[in-house]
């Protein structure tokens, strides 16, 4: 969301508010009426952790008990075994091909094989899902309360207290799930378990359906990775840089490192014409930065032209100490890329959005990117900001 007024401190830059990522898109040019492959994400209403708990440790062995996996609760397993599967049996037409749950929301891939039903399209077929497991929360509420002799457990406890991320389920007493279960709304109607809305992601691409399944099943380990190194998988949402105020995601601690260096590339050879990559220049440069990286140097880009993303790629794969600078916004709920995600979990590379950023074209934009990736390589001044803080 973008302030018409510009910031008087941008040199003619707007200032970007905080963005709430409620990641409930739609493609207008889709009909959902037909045949498609989807994911589609549904969120437990505040985030609870209704469904189990990650278990496991991220250097354990992939496939072994070790490994990051969802310990589901009661709750979870009933959405599994006995939800999941309606699906097919209301809609014969669609084929739930893959299901991923965590602590607090829940994957399913899905394939449409034929046109649903007249006046219905995906939309049905998840509210469908939805209510059924919102049905599911509210009987095992019931027995648990029943348990319970009719006593109403209190529901004045945080929802990460009622399950705790890093303790076996086992471990955990059914009651302590209802801890997170709010109290029936004034109208009498039992609050839905899940949030307004849903995520869904066509695939429609070649190689997208393998990159989608890898990322569903992988999900327990990202976020084990980032309970157990949370000092390189810090979210910050204001960060003030050299008087400049950025969100991050990665490895703060780059920000410390004594020596870093812009890679910064023109598109063009301003002698030849030719692209700048291909030129002899470049790649005595393009040497030359990676090898100062090697000794330690931090690389600072915005990755723009070709030959800076040539730059970016060379160093994430041989684990290069790296800042990379971006127009898109972090949000709280805002992650990279799949390989950007594990160069952040391993230490070596911080993402950095500026929140004033000129939006008057994209050569503008860019071209203050770099601007600012020069401000990172001189700054001698970093510090975090807590707007909550200032509140009390």
């Amino acid at each position: 969301m973008i302030d018409k007024k510009p910031a008087d401190n941008n040199n003619g830059g707007r200032f970007r508010r905080e963005t709430i990522h409620h990641q409930h898109r739609r493609s207008y040019w889709h009909d959902y009426h037909e045949v498609g492959l989807y994911m589609l994400t549904m969120v437990i209403e505040g985030r609870q952790r209704l469904f189990g708990t990650i278990v496991g440790t991220a250097k354990g062995r992939p496939g072994s008990s070790e490994a990051p996996h969802v310990a589901l609760s009661e709750l979870g397993r009933r959405v599994l075994e006995e939800e999941v599967p309606k699906i097919h049996r209301f809609y014969p037409m669609v084929e739930v091909w893959r299901v991923a749950i965590m602590p607090d929301h829940i994957h399913l891939l899905v394939r449409v094989n034929a046109p649903l039903p007249e006046g219905k399209h995906l939309g049905h077929v998840v509210r469908g899902f939805k209510t059924g497991c919102s049905r599911a929360w509210w009987q095992w509420q019931d027995e648990q309360v029943g348990r319970l002799g009719g006593e109403t457990p209190s529901t004045a406890a945080a929802p990460s207290a009622a399950v705790p991320e890093a303790s076996p389920l086992a471990a955990v007493p059914e009651a302590s799930h209802l801890a997170a279960v709010p109290e029936a709304s004034p109208s009498g109607k039992r609050p839905v378990l899940y949030e307004q809305g849903y995520h869904d992601r066509i695939i429609n691409r070649p190689g997208m359906l393998e990159n989608i399944k890898r990322y569903m099943a992988e999900n327990p380990l990202r976020a084990r990775i980032r309970q157990e190194c949370p000092r390189l998988m810090e979210r910050q949402l204001h960060l003030w840089i050299a008087g400049r105020e950025y969100a991050a995601f990665g490895n703060l601690f780059l920000l410390k490192y004594p020596i870093k260096e812009q890679v910064f590339f023109h598109r063009r050879d301003k002698a030849t014409g030719q692209p700048t990559e291909l030129t002899e220049a470049y790649r005595q440069e393009h040497a030359r930065l990676l090898r100062m990286a090697e000794e330690g140097t931090v690389l600072v880009t915005p990755g723009v032209s070709k030959g800076e993303q040539v730059v970016v790629s060379d160093a994430l794969d041989a684990r290069l100490p790296l800042i990379l600078l971006q127009k898109e916004p972090i949000g709280e709920y805002w992650k990279p890329s799949q390989r950007r995600f594990y160069a952040c979990a391993a230490g070596h590379l911080l993402i950095l959005a500026p929140w004033q950023v000129d939006d008057s074209s994209d050569y503008a934009g860019f071209h203050q990117l770099n601007d600012y990736a020069r401000e990172i390589c001189a700054a001698t001044e970093m510090r975090i900001l807590n707007y909550g803080e200032l509140k009390k």
